[in-house]
């Protein structure tokens, strides 16, 4: 399911849509929806890092890849500039067929990040929002 033409477009606060896909913001995390094909590498995503960055104001943020279309990750090159995506505090995955699934195995080899599966947007959206609120709650009593 879309973000846009899901419950949850009411609770959007921006979205760009960049040649890679259509990235939408929530108040404490972003929902990214690439499009079908591509090919994601790091450098592909300049862009949206740069977009977290001021949109988050450096603060930690939570991650939903909703996985509606089917493209793939340059896991190599990924995984050698995560660091530069530390900010990511939580990470779902969304999944819809089975094929997504298995790419999700390899994927999972390369990645260090603990990534949540779901087969429901809102369950993830649900999830982030929680554990978010959670890691919040921690920041202020320390």
């Amino acid at each position: 399911m879309k973000v846009l033409k899901s419950p949850l477009a009411k609770h959007v606060e921006a979205t760009y849509c960049l040649e890679i896909g259509d990235f939408h913001f929530f108040e404490n995390y972003l929902i990214a929806e690439f499009k079908q094909g591509v090919c994601v590498s790091f450098s592909d995503l300049k862009e949206v890092y740069d977009l977290l960055l001021d949109y988050y104001n450096g603060e930690s943020y939570g991650f939903i890849s909703n996985r509606i279309n089917s493209y793939s990750i340059d896991v190599i090159d990924m995984n050698k500039h995560f660091e530069k995506l530390n900010q990511i505090h939580t990470y779902a995955i969304v999944t819809y067929n089975l094929s997504a699934k298995r790419v999700l195995a390899v994927e999972d080899y390369y990645f260090n990040l603990k990534r949540e599966r779901f087969t429901s947007l809102l369950a993830a959206s649900n999830w982030v929002t929680n554990e978010m609120a959670i890691y919040k709650t921690q920041i202020k009593l320390k």
